[in-house]
């Protein structure tokens, strides 16, 4: 049942998404989340545990809702005046190197006017990924319509990208992302045991968001690359 839905939702979603019509995926959304619940009630021990922090452990084992509620509600109340205080700067960057002709202030890759071959791109990714240490002899780089990464074992680790030839950053970006996801399991031991297995999603959004914002938006990196 619920890989029924699962399938269904996805070819729903990529409809809706070529389509810019949220509404018509929206069933499809609401009934994963309704088999998600009922998943989780299913699971519980204790009726004293939200549904949603039975969820959670399935992702970060031993992390309650609350705590992330906390963590969130740090971050919301640093990030949200910030983010304010810098789109309500009249000192706007310039985004040409993003979108050709672009006029400044414009911030979506639809707005842009650019022409940057989707073939250019891919090979630009897949040099730079390599460069990082992505290992291209255990696994291989597609395109997709959502960038993600599928680890069969160490030695068959695989990523997908998204390009368009309006602006060149957004598949650059979602490579290395991915690449940081591969890094991990390629770098994991060969053993049958928990202890050659990914730790947590958390450990492994911290790998693919280390290489990606920390790595990858560097200037460092952009002196390298």
């Amino acid at each position: 049942r619920k890989a029924q839905l699962q399938s269904s939702a996805y070819s729903s979603w990529v409809k809706a998404r070529e389509n810019d019509d949220f509404a018509s995926f929206a069933p499809s959304l609401q009934q994963c989340f309704d088999l998600a619940k009922e998943i989780a009630a299913l699971q519980r021990t204790d009726e004293n545990i939200s549904l949603y922090s039975q969820m959670l452990d399935e992702f970060e084992m031993g992390m309650a809702a609350s705590r992330i509620d906390e963590l969130f509600g740090q971050v919301q109340e640093a990030l949200v005046p910030l983010l304010g205080k810098v789109k309500s700067s009249p000192h706007k960057p310039d985004l040409s190197p993003l979108f050709p002709n672009a006029e400044c202030g414009q911030e979506t890759a639809e707005e842009g006017k650019g022409g940057f071959p989707i073939n250019a791109q891919k090979e630009l990714s897949r040099t730079l990924v390599t460069s990082l240490g992505y290992d291209p002899c255990h696994g291989r780089i597609d395109t997709s319509v959502h960038p993600f990464t599928m680890s069969f074992s160490p030695m068959d680790v695989r990523i997908t990208s998204r390009f368009t030839t309006s602006e060149w950053l957004q598949g650059l970006m979602g490579t290395i992302h991915e690449g940081g996801h591969a890094m991990y399991e390629q770098s994991l031991g060969d053993s049958d045991t928990s202890l050659d297995t990914a730790l947590s999603m958390g450990v492994h959004e911290s790998q693919s968001l280390f290489w990606e914002r920390h790595i990858g938006k560097g200037k460092g990196f952009w002196k390298f690359a």
